[in-house]
């Protein structure tokens, strides 16, 4: 109390001053004013000076665990959560760049990894494999739920409720957005260079002209959001997804002849992938990844309409078989989850 009154005492000191100086009010305002924004600014530059200090000291603390811990439990401990978590944030990098999109959509065509290879010589040292190395048959999950705490080293079937997607459907949706799937999904890799894109694989009707050797195989991935919306109509999103998991925008749809040779499953972009039989049958076999083919086993699991696989690919690398008995062509949805 005694402050403020030593602080009004020599408030009306200064006004005082300023009036027998001839200073009207209103400049002795706009002083006093001008004086507050010269303490409001260095109190800010104070607070700024304070966090930076904050953020050096917390980075010098990282630093060091980093260097006191053990580093195999560390990159472990990355190596098997980071990949978890780039996705979500690459989520929210996108929404808040829609508005963007929206006002400049030709960006949206800057959006592709086609130019990326992936790095066949990619490996994991000193890589924890227990999550697959307990593992000794590959059970049916269907009708149960995925904790958190559940090992996602262990590969698992479901079968689901979803009608059969045929090459008619795919066709009819293909022609009902010509003009987005055109921009956004048109490349396709086959054995057969007659397919040269998607829009040559429904023309030429490949479930009805079967070839001589029954070997054809296509991969169509598509890597837009437009086109990733428009084929969940017919590939929607298994409803027992955990809900902390977050789907990618990249999809593959395999096109296989009852004879298509074997083919390794590619890597998408997150690591916990579900691959889905609409229709036809095809032999998955589950390879341990490079790391950890000492510690666990191979399975093989057979894929027919309505059965999905789920796996994780830091553990496992799969290999697509034809089945000894199919007739017909077999087409399967992939997608992944971070």
């Amino acid at each position: 109390m005694a402050n403020l009154e030593v602080y009004k005492e020599q408030l009306q000191k200064i006004r005082q001053y300023a009036r027998e100086n001839g200073i009207t009010e209103n400049e002795i305002d706009k002083a006093l004013q001008n004086s507050f924004r010269i303490l409001e600014k260095k109190e800010k530059k104070v607070n700024l000076c304070f966090i930076v200090k904050s953020m050096f000291v917390i980075l010098f603390i990282i630093i060091v665990c980093f260097i006191s811990f053990d580093k195999k439990f560390l990159v472990v401990m990355l190596m098997r959560n980071l990949q978890n978590s780039i996705y979500p944030g690459l989520k929210l990098i996108r929404k808040i760049a829609i508005p963007v999109i929206q006002h400049y959509p030709s960006l949206s065509e800057l959006y592709d990894e086609w130019c990326i290879l992936e790095n066949p010589y990619f490996y994991v040292n000193d890589m924890d494999c227990w999550p697959c190395s307990v593992v000794h048959f590959i059970p049916d999950l269907t009708g149960h739920h995925i904790s958190r705490s559940f090992n996602v080293g262990i590969p698992y079937i479901k079968t689901e409720n979803f009608s059969d997607v045929r090459m008619k459907d795919i066709q009819e949706l293909l022609w009902q957005n010509s003009e987005v799937f055109k921009t956004d999904a048109m490349k396709v890799f086959s054995n057969n260079k007659t397919y040269r894109n998607i829009q040559d694989v429904m023309e030429k009707n490949m479930d009805l002209n079967l070839s001589k050797n029954l070997y054809n195989h296509v991969t169509w991935r598509i890597n837009r959001i437009t086109a990733g919306r428009i084929l969940r109509k017919l590939f929607p999103k298994p409803t027992d997804t955990p809900n902390w998991w977050e789907q990618s925008t990249e999809k593959f749809i395999f096109f296989d002849e009852p004879k298509s040779p074997p083919y390794s499953l590619p890597n998408p972009e997150c690591s916990n992938i579900m691959i889905r039989c609409t229709t036809g049958t095809r032999l998955i076999k589950m390879i341990a990844s490079s790391e950890c083919s000492a510690s666990c086993e191979s399975f093989t699991v057979l894929l027919s309409a309505g059965k999905t696989l789920w796996y994780n690919w830091w553990y496992w690398r799969p290999v697509s078989f034809p089945a000894l008995n199919s007739t017909t062509i077999t087409i399967s949805y992939m997608t992944s989850f971070c």
